[in-house]
């Protein structure tokens, strides 16, 4: 049992015992049944919903972190309310020289403070936690926009390069950066076999990485796949997963990008979106240095 139930269990038993000293006062002071309904049924309700809060707290993971929090407001209510009661009482006490209904006042005043306090707990435990989303969503914002910044910047940087090698390049750098895969390859697959454009993968050997860049060639082209649960060919056991994606097909050759992590291998879809804006990027420029290169060749 953690803080959050234990503190919730405490909250519920506490109610419940407050409840059933609301009904055993008002049975000790009438036998009438509508005397002690009207007694008894309003505070009793007051702890019943104090036991229910006390429930949910323990059963809603959203106020994990927040028990202190909820169980310091009830304390607070239940002490602020019974201070009132004691002030009362004392008053009592000089003007009649009587204490009675002294233990009755008190617990309808500590029930009271109780649920005020309960009530205001969860509200401000609530807020905290809204407004802890809100700013992981502005961080999460302010992440994609980073992010869209560098798509736009590795555009760029690929639609100026004059070499294939060159895209492949700044393929590599992109994915790398926006992923934080450690280990990212581009790579040429023709019949007579797949070369590395640009290649800082280390924990696969040429051999597999050739098998997995022809593998991927059957993927869609421009399509950025997640690989959480493996690759299509045998790898290393670290190698947790990665992306892969066909970046330019032309029928007798295609150049396909693959990134490969030892750690989480989750990318989420906004993330995916915009890696696919870079493989777009690089097979544009792929395809027209692929045309130029072979213009040139019949030029000769």
């Amino acid at each position: 049992m953690n803080q959050r139930q234990g503190t919730g269990a405490a909250l519920a038993i506490a109610g419940v015992a407050l409840a059933a000293i609301q009904v055993l006062h008002a049975v000790q002071q009438t036998d009438i049944p509508v005397a002690v309904a009207l007694d008894a049924l309003p505070f009793a309700a007051m702890a019943l919903a104090v036991a229910y809060a006390g429930v949910w707290l323990a059963r809603d993971s959203t106020f994990e972190g927040a028990a202190t929090r909820v169980a310091t407001w009830a304390v607070g209510g239940t002490v602020a309310l019974a201070a009132v009661a004691a002030l009362v009482l004392f008053s009592q006490r000089v003007a009649t020289g009587s204490l009675a209904r002294a233990s009755v006042l008190t617990v309808d005043l500590a029930t009271v403070g109780a649920l005020a306090g309960v009530l205001v707990g969860l509200y401000d435990a609530q807020s905290r936690a809204r407004l802890r989303e809100l700013e992981r969503e502005r961080d999460r914002i302010e992440a994609f926009a980073g992010k869209a910044a560098d798509v736009n910047n590795y555009g760029r940087a690929i639609a100026s390069a004059q070499r294939v090698d060159g895209v492949a390049a700044f393929v590599v750098e992109a994915l790398g950066t926006m992923t934080g895969m450690e280990e990212t390859a581009v790579v040429r697959v023709e019949d007579g076999g797949a070369v590395a454009l640009a290649n800082t993968i280390r924990t696969v050997d040429e051999g597999a990485l050739g098998r997995l860049a022809e593998a991927i060639r059957t993927q869609p082209q421009g399509d950025v796949v997640v690989h959480d649960e493996g690759f299509p060919v045998d790898l290393p056991e670290r190698v947790a997963g990665g992306v892969s994606a066909v970046v330019h097909d032309d029928g007798d050759a295609a150049t396909v990008v693959v990134s490969l992590t030892t750690g989480d291998a989750a990318v989420a879809e906004e993330d995916r979106k915009l890696l696919e804006l870079i493989v777009s990027h690089a097979a544009v420029r792929i395809g027209t240095l692929d045309d130029d290169a072979a213009d040139e060749r019949r030029l000769r």
